[in-house]
């Protein structure tokens, strides 16, 4: 399987789903869905946000092929909605010693999916992450759409992993980067998707891009949001 890189040693380990019809049993996905997840290798590995459990056995080999025998030292959950984490406890079985990160409001709700979980750390508004040559600093944007959601960023890259702020609908056709798909189709998604579900949420998404604008960024893929 070829490997997806968005930087060196930043890979993307996302699954395409063209099999359910609808979105939480009210939205048509004529255009199906992804749900996406990246990985990065430094001298310790994080695992930004798992995926859909039914992509699970693709997900593990997407993750596999790029570690191989190098196990995940950190699982970063931005957003408990299953669709994103409902791999969490396969995850957990898979890599046994891995730290789970997330903010005050993940864990309670996360536990109740999926059970206790053990080794946790739980970061603040602007706390940071070394993995070696690159840091995670991590920024809290409540209600866009959940209360514990929150978003990463790579501080050596420059790039914010925006979980739902800037989601959509559509599967990905082979490209990830906006010169290497039809731009148009997934802009029509995209509008789709904040009309249904962030748009409801239109003032917390302002706050959360006013606080993001201070940083500087040169890249922000989906973070595990439909696109």
């Amino acid at each position: 399987m070829q490997q997806i890189q968005l930087t060196e040693n930043i890979y993307y380990v996302g699954v395409n789903d063209r099999h359910t019809d609808m979105f939480e049993n009210h939205m048509e996905l004529p255009n199906g869905v992804s749900y996406n997840s990246y990985l990065i290798v430094d001298e310790k590995v994080a695992l930004i946000d798992p995926v859909e459990a039914t992509f699970l056995e693709e997900y593990l080999f997407k993750v596999k092929s790029v570690l191989k025998d190098r196990k995940v030292d950190y699982l970063i959950i931005n957003h408990d909605e299953p669709d994103h984490s409902s791999t969490v406890a396969a995850v957990l079985r898979e890599y046994p010693e891995v730290q789970v990160v997330g903010n005050a409001k993940t864990f309670a709700p996360l536990e109740a999916f999926y059970g206790p979980i053990e080794n946790k750390k739980t970061v603040a508004e602007g706390e940071t992450l070394s993995l070696g040559s690159h840091t995670l600093q991590f920024f809290m944007v409540p209600m866009v759409h959940w209360p514990e959601s929150m978003v990463t960023y790579e501080q050596s890259s420059k790039i914010v992993f925006s979980n739902d702020a800037f989601g959509g609908f559509g599967a990905l056709n082979g490209g990830i980067f906006d010169d290497q798909v039809n731009l148009a189709f997934y802009e029509d998604e995209m509008r789709r998707y904040y009309a249904n579900i962030v748009g409801k949420v239109a003032m917390q998404a302002l706050k959360a891009i006013e606080k993001l604008s201070a940083l500087e960024i040169k890249m922000h893929p989906m973070e595990q949001a439909r696109v």
